[in-house]
C-alpha cells in the first residue's frame, strides 16, 4: 500500500505571524469605530453649546447628517466582518436618534383639516425679493411672477414674508407682477404691512408691534393678529445669513464637487470657514433675543421665518425649546426648504405655542425663490 502523505500544517511560528496582523487590523477598525461614534454623538448634541462660547464645534452640528451616514455605513460593514465591534457604532447611532429625528422626522396622519373645528392657516416664505431663480432658463415662457403666484395659490390666512424689497404690491414689468395678480393679492389680503424688512399679508386684522434690526440682513418683526377673537402674536424672522458672495458660492461648489482642489484653495477655504463661524456667533445672540421677546409676550405665538440654521443647531435648540415645530410634529423626510449652490437644508420654520394645535404642514416644492414656502394649518384647542 502506498504511504499516506501528511497534510502540511502551520507551525507555531507561522501562527504567530498571522495572529498579530489580524489583531492589528481589528484594533485599527475598533479605533475607527470609536472615533466615528464619538464624533457623531458629539455632533448630535452640540446644539446645546452656544457658538458665542465657542463657534468651531457648531461646524460638527452642521455636518451631522454626513457623520450619521458614515457611522451607519461603518456599522453595516462591521456587522458583516467584525460583529462584536459593531456594538460601539450601534450605541452611538441609538444615542443620536433624537438629532436624526430632528433632521428627518417620520410621521403619520399629516392630513388637511377635515374637522369643523375653527382654525386658521399660515405661510412663511423667503421670497428672494420676488426674483425668479430660474428666470434665465425660463426666458419669456412665463409672463407672470411665479413666487407671487405661489402665495396666491397657497391661499393661507396669514403670510409672513422675508426678503421683499418693495413697500407695496403694484404692477412691475421687471418682476412680472401682473395686474391680475395684484388685484388677486389685494382681494385675498385686505390687511397688509409691507415695510422694508418683515412683511405680513392677512385676511384678519393685524398690527405692527415692534421691529428689531440686528444687522443689515437680520431682523425680527412682531405682529399681532386678531383671528376670530383670538389674539395671536406672529414673530417673523430673518436671522443672520452666512453672507457668501457669488465667488464664495462658486468656491463652495468647486470644493464640494472636487475636494482635491482644496490644496490649492486653502486660503479661500479658511475665509469661507471664518464667515460660517461669524454667522454662528451672530445668530446665537439673535435667537436669544428672539426667544426673550417671545417669552415676554406669552400667549398664542407663531415664531416663523428664515432662521438660516439647521435642525441640529443652537438656533433651533433655543427657538424650539418649550415650543413645537410643525414640521417635526407632522412632516416626513428631510423637508429641505433651501436648495441652491449644492446646499440642501431645512432652515425655514413654523414654531408655535399657546391654545392651538398644528394639524397639517407642507413644504411647498415650487422652485421660483431659492427657498420653498412652508404652509401649516392650525385649529384651536
Amino acid at each position: 500500500m502506498p504511504k499516506k502523505t501528511k497534510t502540511p500544517t502551520r507551525n507555531k511560528s507561522e501562527k504567530k505571524r498571522v495572529n498579530p496582523l489580524r489583531k492589528i487590523v481589528a484594533l485599527i477598525i475598533l479605533a475607527l469605530s470609536i472615533v466615528s461614534s464619538l464624533v457623531v454623538v458629539t455632533a448630535a448634541y452640540i446644539e446645546h453649546l452656544s457658538p458665542e462660547v465657542q463657534p468651531i464645534p457648531a461646524l460638527l452640528g452642521l455636518a451631522f447628517p454626513i457623520f450619521a451616514l458614515s457611522t451607519t455605513l461603518l456599522f453595516i460593514v462591521l456587522l458583516l466582518i467584525y460583529p462584536r465591534y459593531s456594538l460601539v457604532s450601534l450605541v452611538a447611532l441609538l444615542l443620536s436618534i433624537p438629532a436624526m429625528r430632528q433632521y428627518c422626522p417620520i410621521n403619520r396622519g399629516n392630513d388637511r383639516l377635515l374637522t369643523n373645528r375653527p382654525g386658521f392657516s399660515m405661510l412663511t416664505y423667503n421670497t428672494y425679493h420676488f426674483v425668479d431663480v430660474e428666470k434665465e432658463a425660463l426666458n419669456d415662457h412665463i409672463d407672470y411672477n411665479r413666487t407671487l403666484q405661489n402665495i396666491i395659490n397657497a391661499d393661507a390666512d396669514i403670510v409672513a414674508i422675508q426678503e421683499k424689497s418693495s413697500l407695496r404690491f403694484k404692477e412691475n414689468k421687471r418682476l412680472k407682477f401682473t395686474a391680475e395678480q395684484i388685484e388677486h393679492i389685494n382681494q385675498l389680503y385686505p390687511y397688509q404691512i409691507l415695510q422694508s424688512r418683515g412683511q405680513i399679508l392677512s385676511k384678519y386684522p393685524v398690527r405692527l408691534v415692534s421691529d428689531t434690526i440686528f444687522t443689515k440682513t437680520a431682523f425680527t418683526t412682531v405682529f399681532e393678529a386678531d383671528i376670530d377673537g383670538h389674539k395671536v402674536t406672529i414673530i417673523n424672522n430673518h436671522l443672520q445669513s452666512i453672507g457668501f458672495t457669488k465667488d464664495d458660492k462658486d468656491l463652495y461648489v468647486e470644493l464640494t464637487t472636487r475636494p482635491d482642489s482644496l490644496d490649492s484653495k486653502i486660503g479661500e477655504a479658511k475665509l469661507l470657514t471664518r464667515k460660517l463661524l461669524d454667522a454662528f456667533q451672530q445668530r446665537a445672540s439673535q435667537v436669544e433675543a428672539v426667544d426673550s421677546i417671545a417669552r415676554s409676550i406669552g400667549g398664542n405665538i407663531i415664531l416663523c421665518g428664515d432662521i438660516n440654521d439647521t435642525p441640529n443647531s443652537y438656533s433651533y435648540h433655543v427657538l424650539s425649546k418649550n415650543r413645537r415645530d410643525t414640521y417635526l410634529d407632522l412632516g416626513t423626510g428631510p423637508g429641505y426648504t433651501y436648495l441652491a449652490n449644492r446646499m440642501w437644508v431645512r432652515i425655514d420654520y413654523l414654531f408655535y405655542e399657546g391654545d392651538m394645535e398644528a394639524r397639517y404642514v407642507n413644504v411647498i416644492e415650487k422652485r421660483s425663490s431659492d427657498h420653498y414656502p412652508v404652509y401649516a394649518e392650525f385649529e384651536w384647542k
